[in-house]
């Protein structure tokens, strides 16, 4: 196995993993207290801006990668594309954790599987590519 593929196992994995315990701990009545208005509004706003940077910041990586030729250079670009989805995917279960707000979870984890995808992290050259 790759150290690529080890990594993209290893972030999907703890995402998934928090999404269960906290889909167990909000079942079994064991969640925190709701956050206060003035905690939700920050929440959210963090939120926004943490979705804002993933997506610039994906677009930026991919169209960097676009141009990029050596194998090094593709695979460190995707790895920081992957932690941008993984930011916002851990970033929706913790709203989810203390809001019981889902979808800002299964949004981040879509998000976080699109980037796994969009970036090949293999460092082989991709079509399209100048050499």
């Amino acid at each position: 196995m790759t150290r690529a593929l080890l990594i993209r196992i290893a972030m999907l994995t703890g995402v998934l993993l928090f999404g269960a315990v906290t889909w167990f701990l909000r079942q079994s009545g064991n969640a925190p207290e709701p956050p206060t208005p003035e905690s939700a509004r920050t929440l959210l706003l963090m939120g926004r801006a943490a979705w804002g940077a993933a997506i610039a910041g994906c677009v930026v990586l991919f169209a960097l990668l676009q141009r990029e030729a050596t194998p090094a250079r593709t695979q460190s670009l995707s790895i920081i594309a992957w932690a941008l989805g993984e930011l916002v995917a851990l970033f929706g279960g913790v709203v989810w954790f203390l809001t019981g707000l889902t979808q800002w979870y299964v949004s981040g984890l879509v998000f976080l599987v699109l980037a796994l995808l969009a970036f090949p992290g293999g460092g082989t050259r991709r079509a399209g590519r100048r050499a």
